[in-house]
Formats: structure tokens, sequence, C-alpha cells
């Protein structure tokens, strides 16, 4: 008994140290645990790289709120209305596909979220009109007939044409081949990249390119070169600084996937996203606006609103622009100076300039029957630029989009029209003092119709006028909090075709917008939604 009562206390002198320890432990996990999170992923923004972002992790059984500072979703891809005329804000025409066409893209994407239900796509009749001095010509929105029109007309040319389609469609299937490397490890990353050269050689070629570059290579007649390179005016640049890997990439998807509008507006594409993601169980707020990301040991915890309400996620997808990020929502002291210095030296594209016409004549019975007309004081794409960027609209380019001529009813009563005219410009020209702006606005309204008059006379006429509302980079910024009314992210340049990852330096937050490497444009920001939804979800292990 004596030596069962031995063992015993030993037995329990060393078991009890280690009860106790254990115990010690359970007691700490029965402390009250961290609060859950209100929700899986909080979007900041319903622009389109927000909502495509939201959408693509709703559907994947996340819990999303999408919080927005306007009152209807869609940020640049939305409307209003102005008496009897309904205008799209921005949206010209789409690239990606649409029903019947090739399932890749901005199409797949939609069809991934059942967006692709939501919406009716239609494509365009015409891809563009290229009007500057010597040349008039319309192109379709195929490669046929694209290669067709410019054969009639540079028939010596025939041989270039076709070098320029197979560098589009090469270079386009390079860029599916890498659609996925975002995805991949610092260690498979790398070796994908070393592989570049053998197994993406065309992206790998015109990577460090422009598309004058691209032109020279292909054409030798200016007028040509002028002509094929004209969606410069899409881009953000002019062609001997923007990258050939957009232009090329673009091209390759408006003339093999079709250019494509949205029935009812573009604000049916928002619309259509903002109802998916509530049918999928998520939030979509408006006049939400985020003032803070809110941060703890350097994570996100959740964001702060103008009102002062909090809400909590274990991660946060910003569809702002780096500056938004850095300045006002997560605060430069929260960010390593690599990263600040590397958004200070990089170089913002453009802005825009342009007015809303509604007009009380019928274009379309009066002959034009063009969606889409560019027209060019200079042939010289930089001649136009720099005239834009000074404020001399009257001596630069023009974009001019009638959107009656799309075949959508919803823009203007039978018997007028509406149109849209767009030119490039930089926020420093317009002045910052309510009159002053007020004065040149007017002021550049009118040069910039008389410039697209040039090409529709009709429009110097102001008894056809009956809706005349201009817009500014001033006007872009207060509504998207760009810095300095920014419209294509960074500048589209060679060395800067890689723009801003999706990550950032605070591990769970992630930017969705124009500013990162999809590019930009209506199609591209989905894209860019789509993939920092798609890195949240490799981290939760979802495929």
């Amino acid at each position: 008994m004596k030596k069962q009562n031995f063992i015993r206390k030993v037995f329990l002198s060393m078991i009890l140290p280690i009860i106790l320890i254990f115990n010690a432990g359970l007691y700490a996990a029965e402390n009250p645990a961290a609060p859950k999170p209100d929700y899986d992923v909080i979007v900041i923004g319903a622009g389109m790289g927000g909502l495509s972002a939201a959408a693509h992790l709703a559907v994947k059984g996340q819990k999303v709120l999408v919080l927005e500072k306007h009152f209807v979703v869609g940020g640049s891809t939305s409307k209003f209305t102005r008496g009897e005329f309904v205008f799209d804000v921005a949206l010209h025409e789409m690239a990606g596909g649409g029903p019947g066409k090739m399932d890749r893209g901005l199409y797949q994407l939609l069809k991934a979220t059942g967006v692709d239900k939501k919406v009716e796509l239609y494509e365009v009749p015409h891809f563009y009109r290229s009007v500057f001095p010597g040349v008039d010509i319309t192109l379709p929105p195929n490669w046929p007939g694209f290669k067709s029109e410019l054969k009639k007309k540079w028939p010596e040319e025939s041989e270039g044409i076709e070098k320029f389609h197979v560098l589009c469609a090469d270079l386009f299937k390079d860029l599916m081949e890498l659609r996925d490397l975002f995805r991949k490890g610092s260690v498979s990353g790398a070796f994908t990249q070393i592989l570049v050269p053998f197994s993406q050689p065309t992206f790998f070629k015109w990577k460090d390119r422009t598309v004058k570059d691209l032109m020279d290579h292909c054409f030798k007649n200016e007028d040509l070169k002028a002509v094929v390179s004209q969606l410069w005016v899409f881009y953000g640049a002019s062609v001997d600084r923007e990258s050939a890997l957009i232009f090329m990439a673009a091209t390759e998807s408006y003339l093999s996937d079709g250019a494509w509008h949205i029935k009812g507006t573009s604000q049916a594409l928002a619309n259509g996203y903002a109802d998916r993601i509530r049918e999928l169980g998520g939030t979509v707020k408006t006049g939400s606006l985020v003032t803070k990301i809110l941060m703890e040991n350097g994570r996100a915890t959740g964001v702060r609103t103008a009102d002062g309400k909090t809400y909590t996620a274990r991660y946060i997808v910003a569809n702002t622009d780096p500056y938004q990020l850095a300045d006002k929502l997560v605060g430069r002291e929260n960010l390593p100076a690599k990263y600040l210095a590397k958004i200070d030296a990089m170089k913002p594209a453009n802005s825009l300039f342009g007015v809303y016409i509604g007009l009380n004549i019928d274009l379309k019975a009066l002959g034009y029957n063009d969606t889409e007309i560019f027209y060019n004081t200079y042939r010289e794409s930089m001649k136009n630029y720099e005239a834009m960027m000074k404020g001399d609209f009257d001596k630069g380019a023009v974009a001019i989009t009638i959107y009656s001529n799309l075949g959508d009813p919803v823009y203007a009563p039978k018997g007028k029209s509406v149109v849209k005219l767009d030119a490039y410009s930089d926020i420093s020209v317009w002045p910052k003092d309510r009159a002053e702006y007020n004065k040149l606005k007017a002021q550049k309204v009118d040069e910039l119709i008389a410039l697209a008059a040039r090409v529709i006379p009709e429009l110097k006429d102001p008894k056809n006028i009956i809706v005349k509302e201009g817009y500014t980079p001033r006007t872009i910024e207060h509504f998207t909090m760009n810095k300095g009314g920014v419209v294509y992210g960074f500048d589209l340049t060679p060395d800067q075709w890689e723009k801003v990852p999706n990550t950032t330096p605070v591990p769970n937050v992630f930017i969705a917008s124009n500013w990162t490497q999809a590019w930009h444009g209506v199609g591209s920001c989905q894209i860019n939604g789509w993939r920092a939804a798609r890195l949240i979800l490799d981290r939760e292990g979802i495929e």
C-alpha cells in the first residue's frame, strides 16, 4: 500500500504541472474570442472594378458588402437624364466578347458570375470612322471587313495589313497564356517569367515598344498608320508614347470578339452586377462614403464611413486609385517607403474634357450612319495630343459618339439625337475659381463643338441644340475622387505598362481599378475586379 501511495504521489507530482498548464490553455481558449467580422470582404466603391470583385466573391460564397459614395452604382459606367435625353456617362463601345462570339475575356467573366443573364449586349454597327486631312474612312468591327476596307484604299500595303493582324492575334494569345501569372508564388512565377521569351515571344518582343514602333514595323504609308492607330484616342497617350501591348490586345479583342454596347445604357450593366450581388446574399449600399480603412497590427480590420458607421471584414478591396489608398484610406504611415516611392514616381495618364449634346434633329435621317467618329486636326497624333493638353481644343482631336445611332431607343425620342464629344485634357488647364472656371468651360464647350462641326455641320446651328452640358477633369475628380480627374490610371507607356499589382503592402487589402495590371476601360476594370477577387479566393483555398 505504501509503495502504491508513493507511486501515486510521484505520478501526481509529475502530471499535475502538465494538467495545470493544459488547463491554463483551455481556460485561455475559453476567454472571449475576437468578435467575428461583419463580412468576409468589404468593397470600397461600386465602379466596374468593385462590382466585378464583389460578384466574383459572392458567387463563391463570400459574404460581401459594397459601399458606394454616389447615389447610384457604376461609377463612370452609368447614365444621367436631361429632359427627354439620356446620356451614357462614359462608355463608347466595349471589347471582350458577347453572345455567339469566342468564349474568352470579359464575356467569360460575366458568365462566371451570372451577370450575363442580367444584361442584354448588342454589337455596334460600326467600329470607327477616322477623319483627318486627306482621309475619311469607316471601318467595320471585324477582321475581314477591317482588312478589306484598308486594302481597298491601300492595296500596296496588303502584306503589312496581314502582318498586323497576325501580331495582334499572337499577342492576345500570349496574354491569355499569362493571365494566371499573378496568382503564382514567387518561385513558380519567376520560373514562368524566365520562359516568357520562348513561350510568349510576341509579348516579349513588344512589351517595351510603342504603337508608333508597331505601325512602322507593319506599314509604310503614313496615312494608313494614322488610320490603324486611331484608337490611341481611347487609351490615353499619343502613338509615340503609348504601349503597343494595350493597343494590340484591344484591337484583337474588338475585331475578333466584337465591339459591344449594353441595352438600356451602361447603367444596366452596373445595375445587373448590383442585382446579382444582392441575389447571392451580398449587400450594396449607396450614399456611403468610406473615409478610413481601420488598421490594427499592420492589417485592415474594417472601414469607417463619413456618417461615423464602422463595418468589419477579413479583407478589403479598394476600387480607388493608389493615392486615395495611401493618403486617405490606409494612411502613409501604414505603408512602406518603397511602395510610396513607387506610386509617387509613376506618371498618371491624362483626363478628359467633353460635351453632352441633345439635338432636335435626326442625324441618321440626315445621312450620318456612324456611331464613333474621330476627327483629327492633324494626321500626327502628337500634334493633336499637345493641342488638347494645352487647352486648344479647336486644334486637337475629338471623339464624336452618336449614341442615338446605336439602335437603342433609350437615348432620344424619335426624330432627335444624342451626341457626346470627348477630348483629352489636363486638370491644370481648369481654374479653381468658380467664376473663372465657368467662363472658360463655356468658351471651351463652344470650341469643341466647332471642331466636331467640321464633320457634322449641323452642330454649328444653335437652333439644333436643346441640351449642351460640358464636363472637365474637375468634374471627373469630384465624382470619382481620382487624382487630377484621371480616367486611365497610370500612363500606359512602355515603362509603365505593368502599372501596379492588385495586391498592396497591407496583406489583406487589394486594389481593383484601372490603375492596376489589367489596364483600363470598362472591360479591363471588370477584369481587375476579378483579379482582386481571385487573389482573395486563392488565399481562402477556394477555386
